[in-house]
């Protein structure tokens, strides 16, 4: 594949309705403090493209984890799988989720059968055809999503109030800029958002995202040389920079119709849920057809992403632990879990925070010690097999046990936490391991 489709769909894979919600949703409820985590797409990509794509292009790997075989043992690299699996299946499952509420509100329809119609689709077609169909229809569905939004944000501000600028400033949604928030700065780890939490959690999140999860490195790996790999994820950065920054002024623009229409004061802090019930309200405005782009565009943000997922996933089964079911079987049973699971998480989630903090908490937060297994594999040579077996257990169960009881954090710390506990515990483990001492002896 070459540089444009492999872009496109490492930018829609990683792109959801969570995103198409969690964006808008943020910037309308508390500012624009969420875009200073969007420059960290190209710092990510800088050593993503330096340093790991040359590496795997060498291996020639069919997914990330097989090399930790022949680095540690086996059953290290099936807990890095085991781990891939946790994290992309719990991910797709909360995107079918938040994709079911968007339809259902948009529809009048139950969010339950929503679900099921968006999990159903994206499992048939993936099933029928393979990992060249994926990124072809993800680079589509890119289309129509930038469509979606375009059109979104284009309406939304065409009947804003014309005193907007002085609302967006005095209702602080233009904060940490205008005005100038002196707490951006803080080095406080307990506030919501600051710019260093952003920084590093983002870090983060983005160096699991584009070198440790197989749903995007097997882009990299089906893209026709290491050049086209590397182009294409440059791509992907300006990419999601447009669309993320198109969401932001659709932000912006929900709080200001919010205002106009006395839903809320100037002012006044966002009830959760506004933000979607303000884009319904806006989307009985739309001229015909727009509305149902722009929920074609929601449809697209996640299919792209359960498509892809339930491939790597299927491959990560099939090669890692290799599972002898037919590929076509294993991807209709992925697809039907993770709509099942979608459908269970209704409940609880509709009782959580926002979609937002759901992606720095859990989502971004879990795949922390995927990252620290695949860095240790690559550039540590006194980790252990055996040490970084039992220091990835720990650093999973830990960072469960983490994002769930520490509330009072800023929410990009997540992933930088989970991320420095399992580093610790592999090297903790690794060092206390008897081999070690061996290993010493030799050298």
């Amino acid at each position: 594949m070459g540089m444009l489709p492999v872009g496109i769909s490492i930018m829609v894979t990683s792109f959801s309705a969570i995103n198409f919600m969690a964006i808008p949703e943020e910037v309308s409820s508390h500012g624009l403090y969420v875009i200073f985590s969007f420059p960290i797409f190209f710092l990510a990509a800088w050593p993503i493209s330096k340093i790991w794509m040359p590496y795997f292009q060498r291996l020639q790997c069919t997914t990330v984890y097989e090399f930790l075989e022949q680095r540690y043992s086996r059953r290290v690299r099936l807990l890095a799988s085991f781990l891939f699996l946790l994290w992309r299946l719990s991910w797709m499952a909360i995107a079918l989720y938040v994709s079911g509420k968007i339809l259902a509100a948009f529809t009048g329809y139950n969010p339950l059968l929503m679900i099921a119609v968006c999990g159903v689709t994206a499992t048939i077609y993936t099933c029928l055809g393979g990992m060249k169909a994926v990124i072809w229809t993800d680079v589509l569905q890119f289309c129509v999503l930038l469509a979606g939004i375009v059109a979104a944000v284009c309406f939304a501000w065409r009947d804003c109030p014309e005193s907007l600028g002085t609302l967006l400033r005095e209702g602080g949604r233009l904060r940490p800029l205008q005005p100038f928030d002196g707490q951006f700065l803080s080095l406080n780890p307990s506030l919501r958002m600051t710019f260093w939490s952003v920084t590093l959690g983002t870090m983060a999140a983005f160096m699991t995202r584009y070198g440790a999860d197989q749903v995007v490195m097997q882009r990299y790996f089906a893209a026709k040389d290491l050049k086209q790999a590397q182009r294409g994820l440059w791509l992907n950065a300006f990419a999601s920079l447009l669309a993320l920054s198109l969401l932001s002024l659709l932000g912006l623009a929900i709080y200001l119709q919010a205002v106009k229409a006395g839903v809320i004061a100037a002012g006044a802090p966002c009830p959760r849920g506004l933000a979607l019930r303000q884009l319904v309200a806006l989307c009985r405005k739309f001229p015909p057809g727009f509305s149902g782009l722009l929920v074609a565009g929601i449809l697209a943000a996640t299919m792209s992403s359960v498509d892809s997922g339930i491939n790597s996933c299927s491959a990560a089964l099939a090669t890692d632990f290799r599972c002898r079911w037919d590929s076509r079987l294993l991807a209709l049973a992925i697809g039907l879990g993770i709509t099942a699971l979608g459908l269970l998480l209704l409940p609880p989630l509709n009782q959580s925070q926002s979609l937002f903090a759901i992606i720095n908490r859990l989502v971004n937060g879990l795949g922390s010690p995927l990252l620290a297994i695949v860095a240790l594999g690559m550039f540590s040579r006194r980790t252990t097999a055996r040490g970084v077996f039992l220091g990835g257990l720990l650093g999973l169960l830990c960072s469960l046990v983490l994002t769930s009881i520490i509330n009072a954090l800023a929410l990009h710390y997540y992933a930088v936490l989970n991320l420095l506990v399992t580093l610790g515990f592999c090297l903790l483990c690794s060092r206390l391991d008897p081999s070690t001492k061996t290993i010493d002896k030799e050298r």
